[in-house]
């Protein structure tokens, strides 16, 4: 009896050490890549730097950011004995080390969902604190899209948004806290804005957002809004108004040649003005680049359109004088042609005129 029970020990003994030697080290993987309290969720403060906006593209909606993110949370798991010289000395982890770490470690894992391909990470770098703190820092460019309200343009504004969610890791697990946002220096922003754009306005907010394959479960979101104004002298008046203004003047002038008078004046005013239509024309195709593509009709858009049509009804209208002074009565074709000398700037200027307080008092109606 004592014999069997002494194998009975020497066996259990045998056996223990080896089961220990088979599960612990898996256990401890899994434990390092689950959250660091399955019974609440990991508070990760967020913290976003913007270097850079540029490459606003109107036509397609899009703008490319370059920004600083930092998210920083703690794990107990991962506290060490730092040195007694230097207790709250962190431990860093630059590129490739950091890349090595995260894949052993829970990390909040981030995506951009409003932008186009994926973001390209330019730094990572990974402060590890003694007491289990850790600083996961990344700077990437991002090309996203941007909404806004451009129906007057070139006046008008744009939000440019930037749509940072958890959808690896629902609320359960991970929730964002905004900690700060804002410009590599905050007294200038517009200094890191690039184009015809000023700044206006910046905000940022989380809240819960769901994927669209099950709308049951919450993901922690944030969604960073800088706004900003186009500028309209430059790109605006320069490149829009003004050639316009000289094409509308070029027109009323041309009704003052006068082939009832000189006859060779007849051939300028007809192929004058059929020049302003086709510059017009090629005006708005230079523009293609700058002026946005909407499902709505812009300001630049309307001032086009009126004035084509304007200098088609200018065309028109030195057809039929030269038809009345030519077939009818030169008496009626030079009242005719007096009439419209007169009748023609003021015409157009109200239809400008009506047509911006149009734009102005019943704007479209804008989704996104």
């Amino acid at each position: 009896m004592k014999g069997l029970s002494l194998l009975t020990m020497l066996i259990l003994c045998a056996t223990l050490p080896l089961s220990a030697s088979e599960h612990s080290p898996s256990d401890s993987a899994v434990k390092l890549n689950e959250a660091p309290d399955p019974n609440h969720p990991a508070p990760v403060d967020v913290t976003y730097a913007i270097d850079d906006i540029s490459d606003i593209d109107l036509a397609a909606g899009t703008y490319k950011l370059t920004g600083q993110m930092i998210l920083e949370w703690k794990d107990p798991r991962l506290a060490f004995s730092p040195d007694p010289r230097y207790l709250d000395r962190p431990q860093d982890f630059d590129a490739d080390a950091a890349k090595e770490l995260l894949k052993k470690i829970w990390e909040p894992v981030f995506e951009i969902s409003n932008e186009n391909g994926e973001r390209k990470t330019g730094v990572l770098s990974i402060n590890l604190w003694p007491d289990g703190r850790i600083r996961l820092y990344e700077k990437f460019d991002s090309v996203a899209q941007f909404h806004g309200d451009l129906h007057l343009y070139p006046y008008g504004n744009i939000d440019c948004d930037l749509v940072m969610t958890g959808f690896l890791q629902d609320r359960s697990e991970m929730v964002y806290r905004l900690k700060n946002f804002d410009f590599q220096d905050p007294a200038k922003p517009n200094e890191f804005i690039h184009g015809h754009w000023t700044f206006v306005s910046m905000s940022a907010e989380e809240k819960p957002a769901k994927r669209s394959d099950d709308r049951s479960v919450d993901y922690s979101q944030i969604h960073f809004k800088v706004k900003l104004r186009h500028e309209s002298i430059q790109s605006g008046a320069f490149t829009i108004f003004i050639p316009l203004l000289v094409i509308f003047l070029a027109s009323c002038a041309l009704l003052w040649l006068d082939p009832g008078k000189v006859a060779s004046y007849s051939s300028p005013r007809l192929s004058g003005t059929l020049t302003l239509i086709l510059t017009t024309i090629a005006l708005k195709f230079s523009l293609s680049k700058q002026v946005p593509t909407l499902h709505y009709v812009t300001l630049t858009d309307l001032m086009m359109i009126i004035t084509i049509s304007m200098l088609v009804v200018s065309l028109i209208s030195s057809s039929i004088y030269l038809f009345l002074y030519t077939e009818k009565s030169q008496s009626v074709a030079i009242k005719f042609n007096q009439t419209v000398r007169v009748l023609y700037p003021f015409l157009f200027v109200s239809v400008v005129l009506v047509s911006i307080l149009v734009m102005i008092y019943f704007p479209p109606t804008i989704e996104g």
